[in-house]
């Protein structure tokens, strides 16, 4: 417990300043954390006995950050020209089997031939991590460099972080009915309840004080939009972990795991909120 308190303390205060400077720090910090959370996310796939390219899906997470402040890069080209080349590799791995082709690619693409269905199967897991924390960190550097983008990204982040540490505190303290045994057998229906509560208010008490465009209603439905997708981020990940047989993604933050499992309802919460800014208020 005091490890994760100690982390949050240093860990928080950086984010913070990273995206209240913006960029280039806030870029190299997506950078460092796309590369790492699609490591973590490969290393996990990697136990299910799938390939995943993970040099080259990590190179693609990270194509996905520099489009993120690059006009003339944008994330559809990333997403076409990272799906080809990911495609094609996990092609050439399967053709590895062929004879007079085996010799050539062994030891570069893989310890033995894969059928076509395994291949397309290893692809997807290689685009599914660097659309998982490639894209989704993207879209912070995007809403940052909007009006008020300084203000929207930290009511992103605070508001994940007030949600998990509700959901956190409510459950230790109060706890009683599972949520979801099978995926997540610490979570509760109480501390899910009181994770939503807390980041609601605090989405609804951040919109005024960092004096947001937004009517009280709207910052109320914002709210609760952060404080469920928030969650259901959590939970995506545990059920990754559990499918994965693996207790954290990582281990390089102290009291949290990797990379993943700091970051995991916050790369949902981006999304909901970088639309909530294009469709409601943009």
């Amino acid at each position: 417990m005091a490890s994760r308190v100690i982390s949050a303390i240093v860990g928080i205060p950086i984010l913070v300043a990273a995206v209240w400077v913006g960029m280039p720090w806030l870029s190299l910090l997506a950078a460092v954390l796309a590369a790492l959370g699609a490591l973590e996310f490969y290393r996990m796939v990697e136990r299910r006995e799938t390939r995943p390219a993970v040099l080259l899906g990590i190179a693609w997470a990270l194509g996905f950050i520099v489009s993120g402040h690059r006009a003339d890069w944008p994330a559809p080209l990333v997403a076409v020209v990272g799906a080809a080349a990911t495609f094609s590799w996990h092609q050439l791995r399967r053709l590895s089997g062929l004879p007079g082709l085996t010799k050539v690619f062994a030891r570069e693409i893989g310890t033995g031939p894969r059928g076509f269905s395994d291949s397309l199967s290893d692809w997807v897991y290689t685009a599914a991590g660097a659309f998982y924390i490639g894209w989704t960190l993207s879209l912070f550097l995007i809403l940052r460099g909007e009006m008020n983008g300084r203000e929207w990204v930290l009511v992103a982040i605070l508001g994940a972080f007030a949600t998990d540490t509700g959901a956190f505190i409510t459950g230790k303290a109060f706890g009683r009915r599972p949520l979801a045994p099978r995926i997540s057998p610490g979570k509760t229906w109480e501390g899910a309840a009181g994770g939503f509560l807390l980041g609601t208010g605090a989405v609804m008490a951040l919109s005024s004080l960092l004096e947001l465009p937004v009517s009280m209603w709207e910052g109320a439905v914002l709210g609760a939009l952060i404080g469920v997708s928030a969650q259901m981020g959590d939970l995506l990940e545990s059920m990754i972990k559990r499918a994965s047989r693996v207790k954290d993604a990582g281990n390089i933050i102290p009291g949290h795991g990797g990379v993943l499992d700091r970051l995991d309802s916050v790369v949902f919460v981006i999304v909901v909120v970088y639309h909530f800014f294009v469709w409601i208020i943009k």
